[in-house]
């Protein structure tokens, strides 16, 4: 996964599948500097939701730290 400075990135879900704890997404950034980057991350934010229902979706991408938070 690339290191991405704090901050927030508009990104869209590129796939997602259930995974044990929570759905595991992968996000492609779509402006910016890191336009084009992929990143993995599995979160429980999306848990209720049925995972091909997902893919196309626009997100957020919360960095703080290590840790990276998504939001609709």
């Amino acid at each position: 996964m690339p290191t991405l400075p704090d901050g927030s990135y508009d990104a869209f879900i590129v796939s997602a599948e259930t995974r044990e704890h929570g759905i595991a997404l992968e996000c492609a950034i779509t402006a910016g500097e890191y336009r084009g980057d992929v990143i993995n991350i599995v979160t429980r934010s999306f848990a209720s939701h049925d995972p091909f229902s997902l893919i196309g979706l626009p997100c957020t991408l919360h960095v703080r730290g290590e840790e990276i938070r998504v939001t609709e």
